[in-house]
C-alpha cells in the first residue's frame, strides 16, 4: 500500500525491530571521530614531550533523536630517539553539552569558551574564560547577538598572541519589533544554513571584560577570522550576497575573497582583488604569508583548487599549487589535484626549519593527507594505503584517523621524524579506537575491493563491498549506489547503511563515475553538459560489468541512490526498465526546470546541462532553457517506468525540495501500473540525517527491498 506524502511515524511506533534494524541500530552505537585538539606541557609549549590530545565524538542517542558531542581525553608521550609515541593514559568519554566552541591560548594557560544555555525562557549565550582551570570571566552576550556559527564554513574562535584579546563569528542581532525594516526581506544561506543570514564578527576584550559587535560590511558577510600578523589587523572570508544568496554548503564555486581590516573592522581592504574567488585563508607560523584556496566560479560546485600565497612584505600573491587538469600529466607523478572545501584550523607542521602545510584531500575513491611545502610546491601523500581523515597538524605532529568499509575509524598520531631529498618521513601510531567488541561479527563478514569496471576509463572506479561468504546455489543480490554532487566522490570508509545491508546478504557497487572529485579537473569537466547521459551510461556499464563476471543474480537488481544519485537511478529505471526490480531514491533530482526556480543552487540546473550561468547577474529560466533542462531530467522518461520504487523526502530541504518527488509520486500513482511507495521526513533536509529519518529510512528500506527482492530479514 502507498503512503501518503503526510505520513509520519515515531521511533516508538516501531513495535518489534527486524534483523536489519538491530544490526543498524547496534551498528549506531558506535561513536565516530569529529574534532581532535592538542594542549601540550606548559614548561614547552613547542617541542613537548607529552600531549594532551582532547577526542570529540559523534555519538547518536536514538532514545532522544539527536546526535551528540562527547569530549574523551588522551595522554599521549611523543617519541625521543629509537622510541614511538605511547599513550600513558585515557579518560572516560563526557558529554560536552552546551559547550559550543573552544580555543586554547598560545601560552596553554588560558581556555575561551563559547556556551549556548538553553531553558524555559529561551536561550542564553555567554563568553567564558578560564585560567590554569578556574573559571576567571563570564561575559552574557544574550543580547549583543544571535547564535553563535560553529559549521565548518563560517565558524571562528581565535585569540590573539598577546591573549588580551580573541574573536569569533556570530549572527547579527535579531531586529527589534519597532524596527523599520524588520518586514525586509531577509535571505538565508540555503541547505544547512537555515537561521543564517548576516553574520558579525565579535571581539573579545578579555582586559575588559567585554565584547564588541563590529559594523556589518556593505555586501558581504565574514567568517573564519582570525588576527593577522602582530595582532594589528582582522583577516577573514568575505561571502557576497550580492545580488542573491546563492546556496553555500559543498559549493565552492561561489564569489567570495579574503579581506583585512583593522581591530574595529574600519579600513576594508580585498586582498584577492584579483580574483572571483578566494576562501579558506590561514597564516603560516612565521606570519609571513597567508595561504588560500581559489578556483573558478560559477560551472562545477566542486573543483580541483589551487594553492596560493599572499606575501605580507611585497604584496604578491603567487600559485604554490595549480589546478591538475589530468593526473598523468601532472607535475608530480600522477597528483590528482586539491580537494578540499577548507583548511584546517591548525594546518601547518615545522620540520628542520621549513613550513608544510597539511591538508585533507581526495585521490580518486580514497581521502588522503597531503603535506605541501610552502617554499617548493612539493605535495607529498603521507597517506599512500587506505582512507584516511586529518584533524590537526602541528608543530612536528598530525592526528588523522583511518578506516574501511568494514571498520570503524582509528585515531593515529604521524610524528614526522626526517626530510630527507624533499620528502618528509611520518613514523604513524595509534592511539585511540572504537569498543567495536559487539559488533565485530557483522563487520567480520564484510569484505571490499575498488575495481575498475570499463577498459581505458581512468575517470571511474567502483568500491565494491560484498558479504564474505554466499550461497552457492543464488548469486547475492546488487546494489548499484552512485553518488550525488555530481562532483563528489563516496570514499571507502564505513557507511552504517552499507554495512546493515551487507549483513543481509546484499552487495553493494558505489560507482564513483567520470565527474567525481579526486581524478583532476578534466574529469570533472567532462561531465558538465552530459548529466543524464555519460554519468547514467556508465552506471549502469557498471552494473552490466558485475553481471556479465558471474558476481551478482541478474534478476535482483537494485537503483539506490540520493540527490544526483536518485537523479541517475531515476533515469537507469526509465531507460532501462526491465533491468531494475526495485529502486530506492532519496531527495532525488527529478525535473530539472521546475528546480531551477526554488532551489538553493539555480546555476546548478543550467550548468549541468551546459547551459551558461552568471553569479553576477543571474538569469530567468526561458522556455528553450527549461526544454533542455526537461529533455535531460528522469521525468522525461517516466512513462518507461515500471520498477517498485521507494521514494525518500525530506520536508525541510532547500536543495531539491521535496515538491518535484511528490509530484512523481501523484503521477506514477495515478498510472495504477507502477508500485510507487513515498515516505516524508518532516524536519528534515537534503541530507535525511537527522535520527528520525536515518532509524526509519533504513527500517523502510529492508522492507521494501524484502518484500521487492526476497531476501528474508
Amino acid at each position: 500500500m502507498a503512503v501518503s506524502e503526510k505520513s509520519v511515524q515515531t521511533i516508538d511506533d516501531i513495535k518489534e525491530d527486524s534483523v536489519g534494524l538491530k544490526t543498524f541500530k547496534l551498528l549506531a552505537t558506535i561513536p565516530t571521530y569529529a574534532g581532535v585538539k592538542t594542549f601540550s606541557n606548559e614548561d614547552s609549549p613547542d617541542n613537548p614531550s607529552v600531549l594532551s590530545i582532547q577526542v570529540i565524538l559523534s555519538q547518536r542517542d536514538l532514545n532522544r533523536k539527536l546526535k551528540r558531542n562527547i569530549v574523551k581525553q588522551l595522554v599521549v608521550s611523543l617519541p625521543t630517539k629509537g622510541s614511538s609515541a605511547k599513550v600513558i593514559t585515557s579518560f572516560l568519554p563526557i558529554d560536552l553539552g552546551d559547550v559550543i566552541l573552544q580555543a586554547e591560548s598560545p601560552s596553554r594557560k588560558k581556555l575561551l569558551i563559547l556556551r549556548s544555555v538553553s531553558n524555559d525562557k529561551g536561550k542564553k549565550k555567554f563568553v567564558e574564560v578560564w585560567n590554569n582551570g578556574n573559571l576567571k570571566q563570564s561575559i552574557d552576550v544574550t543580547d549583543s547577538h544571535g547564535d553563535f556559527y560553529a559549521d565548518a564554513t563560517f565558524r571562528s574562535l581565535e585569540w590573539a598572541r598577546s591573549e588580551e584579546k580573541a574573536v569569533y563569528i556570530a549572527e547579527r542581532k535579531t531586529l527589534d519589533e519597532k524596527d523599520e525594516k524588520k518586514h525586509d526581506f531577509a535571505p538565508e544561506w540555503g541547505e544547512r544554513f537555515a537561521n543564517k543570514g548576516v553574520s558579525v564578527i565579535v571581539v573579545v576584550n578579555v582586559l575588559e571584560n567585554k565584547v564588541e559587535v563590529l559594523p556589518e560590511f556593505k555586501n558581504i558577510v565574514p567568517g573564519q577570522v582570525f588576527f593577522g600578523p602582530e595582532d594589528k589587523t582582522l583577516i577573514f572570508n568575505g561571502y557576497n550576497r550580492e545580488p542573491r544568496y546563492f546556496g553555500i554548503t559543498a559549493c565552492i564555486n561561489r564569489l567570495n575573497g579574503i579581506y583585512q581590516t583593522k581591530l574595529d573592522g574600519t579600513d576594508l581592504v580585498h586582498l584577492t582583488e584579483q580574483l572571483e574567488h578566494a576562501r579558506s585563508p590561514r597564516l603560516n607560523p612565521s606570519e609571513t604569508v597567508l595561504v588560500y584556496y581559489s578556483n573558478p566560479i560559477s560551472g562545477p560546485h566542486s573543483y580541483c583548487s589551487e594553492l596560493r600565497e599572499y606575501n605580507f612584505s611585497t604584496n604578491t600573491h603567487r600559485t604554490v599549487v595549480p589546478i591538475i587538469r589530468t593526473p598523468s600529466d601532472s607535475f608530480q607523478n600522477g597528483f590528482t589535484g586539491i580537494y578540499n572545501e577548507q583548511m584546517g584550523r591548525k594546518p601547518f607542521i615545522t620540520f628542520d626549519g621549513k613550513e608544510f602545510l597539511v591538508i585533507q584531500s581526495y585521490c580518486r575513491s580514497r581521502g588522503v593527507v597531503l603535506a605541501i611545502n610552502l617554499d617548493t610546491g612539493k605535495v607529498q601523500n603521507l597517506t599512500p594505503t587506505e582512507s584516511w581523515t586529518l584533524f590537526i597538524a602541528r608543530n612536528n605532529y598530525i592526528i588523522a584517523s583511518k578506516g574501511a568499509p568494514n571498520d570503524f575509524a582509528e585515531l593515529y598520531i604521524g610524528i614526522v621524524t626526517e626530510y630527507q631529498k624533499d620528502t618528509l618521513k611520518v613514523d604513524w601510531t595509534c592511539i585511540d579506537k572504537p569498543n567495536i567488541e559487539e559488533v565485530n561479527p557483522i563487520l567480520s563478514k564484510i569484505t571490499w575491493s575498488i575495481i575498475k569496471p570499463i577498459p581505458k576509463n581512468d575517470n571511474l572506479e567502483v568500491i565494491f563491498i560484498k558479504p564474505n561468504e554466499t550461497s552457492k546455489d543464488e548469486k547475492p543480490p546488487l546494489i548499484v549506489l552512485p553518488h550525488g554532487g555530481p562532483h563528489g566522490v563516496i570514499t571507502t570508509d564505513i557507511s552504517l547503511y552499507n554495512a546493515t545491508f551487507i549483513s543481509l546478504g546484499y552487495t553493494i557497487a558505489i560507482v564513483n563515475y567520470t565527474g567525481s572529485i579526486g581524478f583532476g579537473q578534466d574529469s570533472i569537466d567532462a561531465l558538465v553538459g552530459k548529466a543524464g547521459d555519460l554519468d547514467v551510461k556508465e552506471v549502469q556499464a557498471s552494473a552490466q560489468y558485475f553481471i556479465d563476471n558471474e558476481l551478482v543474480n541478474p534478476n535482483k537488481v537494485i537503483a539506490m541512490g540520493g540527490s544526483h544519485g536518485g537523479f541517475i537511478s531515476a533515469h537507469l529505471i526509465g531507460k532501462y526498465p526491465d533491468f531494475y526490480k526495485a529502486c530506492v531514491m532519496r531527495n532525488p533530482v527529478l525535473n530539472i526546470g521546475n528546480m531551477s526556480s526554488v532551489t538553493d543552487i539555480p546555476d546548478w540546473c543550467f550548468s549541468e546541462i551546459g547551459l551558461p550561468y552568471s553569479l553576477k547577474h543571474p538569469p530567468l529560466t526561458k522556455p528553450s532553457d527549461y526544454k533542455l533542462m526537461y529533455e535531460n531530467s528522469p521525468i522525461n522518461n517516466i512513462d518507461e517506468v515500471k520498477t517498485p520504487t521507494l521514494l525518500m523526502l525530506g520536508t525541510e530541504d532547500k536543495r531539491v525540495p521535496h515538491n518535484d518527488g511528490l509530484n512523481w509520486y501523484y503521477y506514477l500513482k495515478g498510472k495504477g501500473n507502477v508500485e510507487i511507495l513515498c515516505k516524508t521526513y518532516k524536519e528534515t533536509g537534503h541530507s535525511l540525517d537527522s535520527i528520525d529519518a536515518e532509524v526509519f529510512g533504513i527500517d523502510h528500506i529492508i522492507k521494501f527491498l524484502e518484500e521487492k527482492i526476497g531476501i528474508n530479514n
